[in-house]
């Protein structure tokens, strides 16, 4: 039989599977109206795909011409932007010196049509250019002036930190009346729709599958479609599978996730969002609004930004969620998105492996726990949720170890079954191992047991996660008491020194059979705050 072809590619802009964006009619309404609209969003999160969808869907009406500008004009000028409409419109420019009067001529010669303009790349058009005004603020405040005079005329442009230069570094007549939209990431149903040739050809993704590209992912359409577009391949994808291709994306597109970072925190205008982006990353809210006023700092630059300025560029770049009101004193909900874009990157210098796994782990645990309420997924029963199976949370630690460079192997240990993680760094032959399990599910007493099982020669430390969403009494106590009293096992309780895990042992086997170190992490996750 032969393969059918991939229907996936992130790179472009038109993709061959599309999932419908709820801002579509909001957007289209507003144009229609003839007013102005302006669509934030951050790399990656499928601004031009949208712009073509608001277009294809005004296409679709017979009294409106839709005109899409995917770029500025190579020679960028406020001259050659007016010269690029006028052709767009098959008007001459000749001796027209204002868009209002290149419109003039279209809506004389088409007096029963309405007519919207879609800009991509909104924010090249507010790059200066040297010993001149910059184009973009002419030709905007220009096309602005023109759109009040007409009533059919719709303007719509889409971008992200360059909105913020407009407003307030070039100043804008038209953003200051354009209806403000921001792009959201993908949720469940959406990740879910864009996989359906999965589906097509019989190969529908598991569940645990569309858990973990999620939770990878962040539902980020862009790096959603590089893992559909990686996957499609395999015969039967598994979670493992998901971490393994954005850790190899992170080596590849290293400067695709540098550029999302820069589409909010660019230095040359403002450390703003980035201080208070590390400040939701480092400490669980809620946070008032003058404690992200202090962490913002003052602008290094010129823009200026305010914290609901902040929130939204942060969400529209898909790091974020915000329950509360940045204009208001009461506390404000904010907490990072599970995904590639917010795990650590950098492994910190350690005397020898087992120390190092010590860190690393409780890095990752930390993100994990930041962001807990991402671990979650609708239950059996309406309205209840439950975490993720153990094999999603175990694929999400081993994106976390491998973009901090560990080797994560995927081979069975022996006819005892295979661990978790099988981890080592820099070809050394020396191992670590982990293991996750859930509290209460199936064999989650014999972890330490099990974990033992696998240990080899080579293996120089090892790791238990244990999770939990109930608040336990005594927890530290009953896990004693049930999983490592029984076994034999010698646990010293360790201070933790955060508050993501609830207690850590330091376990070391007594008696006969494999010696080495097993720190047991563990860990509640809290379904919301």
């Amino acid at each position: 039989m032969q393969a059918l072809p991939n229907p996936y590619n992130w790179q472009h802009h038109e993709p061959t599977v599309e999932v419908p964006r709820d801002l579509v009619k909001p957007v289209t309404e507003e144009l229609l109206q003839g007013g102005g609209a302006v669509v934030v969003g951050g790399r990656g999160m499928g601004k031009s795909v949208l712009l073509h969808q608001v277009g294809s869907e005004l296409g679709k009406l017979p009294d409106v011409e839709v005109l899409h500008f995917p770029s500025p004009p190579q020679s960028l000028s406020a001259r050659e932007c007016l010269e690029t409409l006028a052709d767009a419109l098959g008007e001459p420019h000749e001796g027209r010196r204002t868009s209002h009067e290149v419109l003039e001529g279209y809506f004389r010669d088409n007096p029963v049509r309405r007519l919207v303009l879609l800009y991509d790349e909104f924010d090249r058009y507010g790059q200066p250019v040297p010993n001149a005004p910059v184009p973009g603020q002419l030709f905007f405040n220009d096309l602005e002036t023109a759109r009040r005079s007409f009533g059919r005329l719709g303007i719509l442009a889409v971008g992200t930190l360059g909105v913020f230069v407009f407003r307030d570094v070039l100043g804008s007549s038209f953003l200051s009346r354009a209806a403000r939209f921001w792009m959201a990431p993908f949720g469940r149903d959406e990740a879910r729709l864009l996989a359906a040739p999965f589906a097509d050809r019989g190969t529908s993704l598991a569940d645990e599958v569309m858990e973990t590209l999620q939770l990878t992912s962040g539902g980020i359409p862009a790096l959603l479609t590089y893992a559909f577009q990686q996957l499609w391949p395999r015969d039967s994808p598994v979670e493992r599978d998901v971490a393994e291709v954005f850790t190899h994306f992170q080596d590849r597109y290293g400067e695709f996730l540098s550029d999302v970072g820069k589409a909010f925190s660019d230095p040359s205008l403002s450390r703003i969002p980035q201080r208070i982006w590390e400040l939701v990353r480092r400490e669980r809210g809620p946070f008032s609004r003058a404690r992200l006023k202090e962490a913002g700092g003052v602008a290094d630059g010129a823009l200026r930004l305010t914290v609901a300025d902040v929130l939204h560029l942060l969400q529209a770049a898909g790091l974020v969620r915000v329950d509360g009101s940045a204009t208001s004193d009461d506390p404000i909900e904010v907490f990072p998105v599970a995904g590639l874009l917010g795990l650590p990157e950098v492994s910190p210098p350690a005397a020898d492996l087992a120390e190092r796994l010590r860190c690393d782990l409780g890095m990752l645990l930390d993100q994990l726990y930041a962001t807990s309420i991402d671990f979650f997924r609708p239950g059996s029963e309406p309205g209840k949720k439950q975490l993720v199976p153990e094999s999603v949370f175990s694929a999400f630690l081993a994106l976390g170890f491998g973009l901090l460079g560990w080797q994560v192997e995927r081979e069975a240990q022996h006819v005892a079954g295979r661990t978790d993680l099988k981890l080592r760094r820099n070809g050394s032959p020396e191992l670590a191992l982990v293991e996750v399990k859930i509290w209460g599910r199936r064999g989650y007493e014999q972890v330490h047991e099990q974990l033992m099982s696998y240990w080899t020669v080579d293996v120089v430390a090892g790791a238990v996660v244990m999770l939990t969403d109930t608040e336990i009494d005594d927890w530290t106590g009953v896990y004693r008491r049930k999983c490592l009293e029984p076994f034999g096992v010698d646990a010293e309780l360790e201070t933790p020194s955060d508050a993501a895990v609830r207690g850590r042992f330091r376990a070391v086997p007594s008696g006969k059979g494999p010696s080495g170190r097993v720190d047991h992490f563990l860990l509640r996750i809290s379904r919301g705050r």
